[in-house]
């Protein structure tokens, strides 16, 4: 009962009963932490607070957009959006965010989610970012 009251109060949190079918109803922070923990490549989908917005910049796949959500409990993490893919979009500190991409572990101890936009390319299924209802992906 508890959780089909929170996913009610996320869904309206993150003005996600209009979103796109491939917009989740819930986030899976558990799972998302499971994963950081492991530093175990996965399909996640977490929600949080921005609280670090980095300046766009090129890389060999594109321009990025990089910034930080803090999921509770000093779990971080930094989510690079592909801008060339997914368009550009506004993100300001405090704001709450709904993602989902791929949770990715480098062996130098860099970690993030990246893919969180539409492709073609590649094995990935599509990712979005959801800020102040509006889904970008």
């Amino acid at each position: 009962m508890l959780r089909g009251v929170w996913s009610a109060v996320v869904a309206g949190a993150f003005g996600l009963a209009g979103c796109a079918s491939n917009a989740p109803a819930t986030c899976d922070d558990a799972g998302f932490v499971a994963a950081q923990r492991a530093r175990a490549a996965a399909e996640v989908t977490l929600c949080g607070i921005v609280v670090q917005v980095r300046t766009p910049r090129r890389t060999r796949s594109g321009v990025h957009r990089y910034f930080v959500v803090d999921v509770g409990n000093g779990d971080r993490i930094e989510i690079d959006a592909n801008l060339d893919e997914m368009g550009d979009f506004p993100v300001s500190d405090g704001e709450r965010v709904l993602v989902h991409g791929s949770y990715y572990a480098d062996p130098d101890g860099r970690e993030g989610v990246d893919w969180t936009h539409h492709t073609d390319r590649g094995p990935h299924p599509p990712g979005y970012i959801v800020l102040n209802g509006t889904t970008y992906g």
